[in-house]
């Protein structure tokens, strides 16, 4: 019996210590600069429709690359961390493409086309992109 409760103190001593490497590790990783990166070019719209026609698909595609959208802006407001949040137009009356920006782009109107580089991090109704730059106004 004496065995076997050392057998699971040390696997537990094991887990507890890797858990602890691995948050220590994702605390620590360098941030990722979308700058450095070539984007994947396409339309908020061409993006949008991937994401609705084939989501698996489109995760491969995109799913945690730099992506390059252009589109025209139907939303500009700001989360509760105070980043800029802008909403391009899919051809969807209720959903687009949301990119969270990184550093104040100044003042964006809606109507206008914009070009941004960002992370693509999925679909949840909007295809979503954090980290954004602005490229082109």
């Amino acid at each position: 019996m004496k065995k076997k409760w050392k057998i699971i103190i040390i696997l537990v001593s094991i887990a507890f210590i890797a858990g602890i490497g691995y948050a220590l590790y994702i605390l620590y990783m360098p941030e990722r600069d979308v700058r450095d990166e070539k984007g994947i070019e396409i339309t908020a719209v061409a993006i949008f429709d991937s994401f609705t026609n084939n989501e698996n698909k489109a995760n491969a595609a995109f799913l945690n690359k730099a992506i390059q959208v252009t589109g025209v802006v139907t939303n500009v407001k700001k989360n509760q961390a105070g980043q800029t949040v802008v909403i391009l137009e899919s051809g969807d009356p209720v959903f687009g493409v949301n990119c969270t920006f990184k550093e104040d782009p100044g003042a964006i109107q809606n109507g206008s086309t914009i070009s941004f580089k960002g992370i693509c991090t999925g679909f949840l109704s909007d295809v979503v992109i954090n980290e954004g730059i602005l490229l082109k106004k």
